[in-house]
């Protein structure tokens, strides 16, 4: 999959030199990178928000994915854009306890805890499906 050219060179950079510096694999590059990266999103996206009040929540997983996406840079839809499927749990850490935090998974946004799940689940994995949401909305 295309990456921006910066992301690119910087991607080889880190590869270069944590392979020669640690023999790393390729292969746990690219997940330490998509960790990296998600350090990023998370870090520009709580530098700029405070969580919002429950008159404001999101009820929907729609609603919430038009909400992330429409706040989204493009260099961050890219990455989530050009992340496979399978690679998305990487941000679960980082980018899911923002979205938790942000919408109040935690603080008793059950409406949108059920449109992620269709029943009642843990705040870890309806923000999971939020996620998975906001990529495929990203794949179109």
């Amino acid at each position: 999959m295309p990456r921006t050219s910066a992301s690119s060179s910087l991607f080889r950079w880190f590869c270069r030199m944590h392979y020669v510096s640690f023999h790393i694999p390729r292969k746990s590059l690219r997940m330490l990178w998509i960790a990296a990266v998600a350090v990023v999103l998370v870090g520009q996206a709580r530098a700029e928000e405070v969580d919002l009040p429950p008159e404001r929540w999101p009820l929907t997983v729609t609603d919430a994915v038009k909400d992330i996406v429409g706040r989204m840079t493009p260099e961050n839809k890219a990455i989530v854009k050009n992340t496979s499927k399978s690679d998305l749990i990487m941000f679960h850490h980082g980018w899911g306890t923002s979205i938790r935090n942000y919408y109040g998974l935690r603080r008793g946004n059950r409406k949108l805890v059920d449109s992620a799940c269709h029943k009642p689940c843990h705040p870890d994995d309806a923000s999971m499906v939020i996620i998975e949401a906001v990529w495929t909305e990203l794949q179109k």
